[in-house]
């Protein structure tokens, strides 16, 4: 029988592919770490598939960018996709407006679910896109719909960097700008 690794390896296994390959092959510790890893590239990928598309290797890139986000402490919840622009644009890889909205959108539709936020609006804009931003509007109830749609914020000056804000009411008639 093999011995099991320390929990902590298990858990840094599940968002590292380097601690999953340090996992015994084929012991159900490293299975499970790939499964997690499994899941968590189609919570990423299946949300921007017009950009997965048009990536290389979406795997290599994946076990880069989880890598890159273990390094710097990013947290994977609803603001994995800000995290994967901010990670492509430092690798230097060339991005369309439409894959900005498209990451931001994919952001916005995980905030959605967020326990963290009691807050009904989110705003997010990069540099590229601005003065147009993703807006995301969490319904009334819990049965109504949320919505994320795109719109122009006349005067919203171009800055770099990704940034966000939040709306208790839905409201955006004033935006405070946070950066990621």
């Amino acid at each position: 029988m093999t011995a099991r690794a320390p929990q902590s390896s298990r858990l840094n296994a599940c968002i590292s592919p380097t601690a999953r390959d340090s996992l015994t092959p084929g012991s159900r510790d490293r299975l499970i770490a790939q499964e997690a890893l499994r899941i968590r590239w189609h919570q990423l990928f299946d949300r921007i598939p017009q950009l997965a598309e048009r990536l290389p290797d979406t795997t290599d890139l994946y076990e880069a960018f989880l890598e890159w986000a273990v390094a710097a402490g990013r947290r994977l919840d609803w603001r994995m996709h800000l995290h994967f622009l901010e990670f492509l644009n430092s690798e230097g890889i060339a991005l369309q407006p439409q894959d900005h909205i498209e990451l931001l959108a994919a952001s916005a539709a995980r905030w959605f679910a967020s326990p963290e936020h009691r807050q009904r609006g989110l705003a997010l804009t990069t540099g590229t896109t601005t003065p147009k931003v993703v807006v995301a509007l969490k319904g009334h109830s819990p049965l109504e719909r949320g919505r994320v749609k795109l719109a122009a914020v006349p005067g919203l000056e171009p800055t770099p960097g990704i940034r966000w804000s939040l709306s208790r009411s839905g409201d955006f008639a004033t935006l405070t700008w946070s950066p990621l």
